[in-house]
C-alpha cells in the first residue's frame, strides 16, 4: 500500500508551498468555472500517531535516519533545551515556499541583516532541478542554502510538517535562533532548537489549522477537520507553548490563536508591508505602457497568486457590468489556469478586456504595479484563515500609489476604511464588484483621493517599521555566553 502511494506521489509534479499541480476535473464548489483546479497535497489516510506514521513509511535509509533523529530531538528530555545555549548573531530560517515570489521571507531576512544579524535561509530548490545553479542575492548578511527540491516532499504527506531533511541541514548550524516560516517548518525548527539550545521563533504566515486543503475524494478544497485538524492544532499549541517568540501577519489571527490555542500568550504581529526603500531588479514603465493599454482605458490590476482558491472568476465576470474596465491578471501558474480564465471571459463576452501576464520578482511588484488605475484583492469564504487575511498585495498596491477594492472581510475592510484608500465588495457577486469598479471610474476625485491616501498611509504603515519590530523581537530574546 505504501509503495503504491509513493508511486502515485512520485508521478505528480511537486510545486512548493501550494502542493501538487496536476490538473483535475471540475469541482463541486467551483463548478461554475470548469478547468481551473490543480491537484494539491493529497493526505495519506492512515490513522497513525506521528512517530508511527513516519516510521512505517518506507523511504531511503538516509531519509529514515533523518526522521528518527528529528523525532528523537523533538521528544527526548535530555537535550540542551530551547534558548538554553543561544548566542551569536546567526539566525537560520527554514522555508518551503518559492523564495523568488515570497516577499515576506525576503523582507524579514533583509531586515534582520540590516539590524546586524547573519541570516541563513534553508529552502528546497524551487525549480525542481530545472535550474540547479539558481542563486538569489538578498544583500549583505543573507545567504541562501538551497537543498534538493525533494526536501519539501513532506508537505504532500499528512500531517504536512515532518521536514526531516530541513532538520538534518539545520542542526549543522549553531545559531542564535531558528526561524520557522509557516507551520510546515515548525516541527523541524523546534526539534533543532531543543537539540542545539538555540531559540525557536514560529512565524505563521497563515493560520494553518483554519486553512483549507485539497480533498481528492470530493475533488474540492475543504477545511481541515477531525484528526488532521487536531494534529495541526496540537503543533500550533506546542509552538505557542514552547517558542521563544510567536509571530503572525494580522491582529485577527494573533488574537484568535492566543485565545483559542495559547492560553492568552502574546502573539506578535509583523504585517506584510513592503519596504519602499527596496530597489527593484530593473526599471518598469507604467503598467499601461508595459502591456500596450491605451492611457484612456481604465486598468484594474490583480497581482498575486492564481488558481481556484483565489476567487478571481467573479472579478472577470464583473467586467460584463463594468464596460469601461480592462482587467490585468499578473501572477504565477497562468500556464495552468490561464485557459480557464480566458474561458470565463469568453462566456461573459469580455475576452478582449482580459490580459494575462507572468509574475515579476517579489522585490519588483510595487514598481511593476505603478500606472494601474486600481488594485483588487479577494479570496473565497472557505475558512477563517481566508476571512482573517491581510495579505501582501493590499499593501503593495498602496505602496504603488493605487486605490484598492477588497473583499468585504474584517481585516481588509478595517484597513481601507481606516485609511480611506478604497471600497469593499461582496466577493461572490460580480455586480457588487462591478459597482465598486464603476464607482472608482465615475468618481475621479474620489479615486485620486484614495490614491493620495494610500501614499500618506504608508508614513505610518512602514515596511521599515515592521522590520524594526522584528529585529526588536530578536534583540529582546535572552542571550547566553
Amino acid at each position: 500500500m505504501w509503495a503504491e502511494r509513493r508511486r502515485r506521489l512520485d508521478e505528480r509534479l511537486l510545486t512548493l508551498k501550494d502542493g501538487l499541480r496536476k490538473p483535475l476535473t471540475l469541482t463541486q464548489r467551483f463548478k461554475k468555472w470548469p478547468g481551473l483546479w490543480k491537484e494539491t497535497a493529497n493526505a495519506l489516510a492512515a490513522k497513525l500517531d506521528w512517530t508511527t506514521r513516519v516510521a512505517e513509511a518506507p523511504r531511503s535509509d538516509q531519509e529514515a535516519a533523518q526522521n528518527r533523529a528529528m523525532l528523537d530531538a523533538a521528544e527526548r528530555r535530555d537535550v540542551v533545551g530551547i534558548g538554553q545555549r543561544a548566542f551569536g548573531r546567526r539566525i537560520v530560517m527554514l522555508v518551503v515556499s518559492d523564495l523568488r515570489i515570497d516577499p515576506r521571507v525576503e523582507r524579514e531576512a533583509r531586515a534582520l541583516a540590516s539590524a546586524g544579524y547573519r541570516v541563513t535561509v534553508i529552502c528546497p530548490e524551487p525549480t525542481q532541478g530545472k535550474h540547479p545553479d539558481l542563486t538569489l542575492d538578498w544583500g549583505l548578511g543573507v545567504e541562501i542554502d538551497f537543498r534538493h527540491w525533494s526536501a519539501a516532499s513532506f508537505v504532500t504527506r499528512r500531517p504536512g510538517y515532518f521536514g526531516a531533511a530541513l532538520f538534518e541541514r539545520a542542526v549543522r548550524y549553531r545559531p542564535f535562533a531558528f526561524h520557522a516560516h509557516d507551520l510546515s517548518t515548525t516541527f523541524a525548527a523546534r526539534a533543532a532548537a531543543r537539540l542545539t539550545g538555540a531559540h525557536f521563533v514560529a512565524d505563521f504566515h497563515e493560520w494553518c489549522s483554519e486553512n483549507v486543503h485539497w480533498d481528492a475524494a470530493t475533488a474540492s478544497h475543504r477545511e481541515y477537520s477531525g484528526e488532521w485538524k487536531a494534529e495541526l492544532q496540537a503543533l500550533e499549541r506546542c509552538c505557542l507553548r514552547d517558542a521563544s517568540a510567536v509571530i503572525t501577519v494580522c491582529d485577527s489571527i494573533a488574537d484568535a490563536m492566543s485565545a483559542e490555542l495559547g492560553d492568552g500568550r502574546k502573539v506578535e504581529v509583523i504585517r506584510n508591508i513592503p519596504n519602499l526603500a527596496t530597489e527593484p531588479t530593473r526599471d518598469y514603465a507604467p503598467l499601461k505602457k508595459q502591456l500596450g493599454i491605451a492611457d484612456s482605458k481604465f486598468a484594474l490590476l490583480w497581482q498575486g497568486g492564481t488558481g481556484p482558491t483565489r476567487l478571481i472568476e467573479p472579478i472577470i465576470e464583473a467586467l460584463a457590468f463594468a464596460p469601461d474596465c480592462t482587467f490585468v491578471i499578473r501572477g504565477p501558474s497562468l500556464d495552468i489556469f490561464g485557459d480557464g480564465y480566458r474561458a470565463v471571459a469568453t462566456r461573459a463576452g469580455v475576452g478582449d478586456r482580459l490580459i494575462l501576464t507572468p509574475p515579476v520578482p517579489s522585490r519588483d511588484v510595487v514598481s511593476a504595479a505603478r500606472g494601474a488605475d486600481l488594485g483588487v484583492w479577494t479570496l473565497p469564504k472557505l475558512c477563517r484563515n481566508f476571512t482573517f487575511a491581510l495579505p501582501n498585495k493590499i499593501f503593495e498596491y498602496m505602496a504603488a500609489g493605487l486605490p484598492v477594492i477588497v473583499a468585504d472581510y474584517p481585516e481588509a475592510r478595517r484597513l481601507i476604511e481606516k485609511y480611506g484608500v478604497g471600497l469593499s465588495f461582496d466577493p461572490y457577486d460580480p455586480r457588487s464588484i462591478a459597482s465598486a469598479i464603476n464607482h472608482m471610474i465615475a468618481n475621479k476625485s474620489f479615486r485620486l483621493a484614495c490614491a493620495d491616501n494610500s501614499i500618506r498611509a504608508l508614513d505610518s504603515l512602514s515596511g521599515l517599521n515592521e522590520g524594526r519590530k522584528l529585529a526588536d523581537i530578536y534583540d529582546r530574546l535572552p542571550r547566553t555566553t
